[in-house]
């Protein structure tokens, strides 16, 4: 099972390390009791969520399970951006109902609708 752990300390280590502001959140991500990852929800950006899992533990359907956890905090549609190159990201917004609405020479923009 996935679980979410908020970091309610963010030191200006973790601030610098992830490029977060005070607003932010970040979370450990836990397999069981095993942390395999991180995740950030940004306050003040289109690209509300980023995903960070340890590669042991990628191609498995962590990411998507842990996208869905953070779409389910955030109570309003946003965009999010994902680089051409990064065809896992592609693939878990898209699962998780993101539609494309835009490209640029990069990413392609997506929204993600509130349920």
């Amino acid at each position: 099972m996935i679980n979410l752990i908020e970091i309610n300390e963010i030191g200006d280590d973790l601030i610098q390390e992830f490029k977060l502001s005070k607003e932010d959140q970040l979370y450990e991500c836990y397999l069981d009791n095993i942390k395999i990852g991180y995740a950030i929800i940004r306050s003040e950006r289109n690209n509300k969520i980023f995903i960070i899992i340890a590669e042991k533990y990628q191609n498995k359907g962590y990411g998507s399970a842990i996208f869905k956890l953070l779409v389910s905090k955030i109570n309003d549609s946003f965009t999010c951006s994902v680089p051409f190159e990064n065809f896992k990201m592609q693939r878990i917004v898209q699962k998780n109902n993101g539609v494309e609405i835009g490209r640029n020479g990069k990413e392609i923009l997506y929204i993600i609708n509130h349920n």
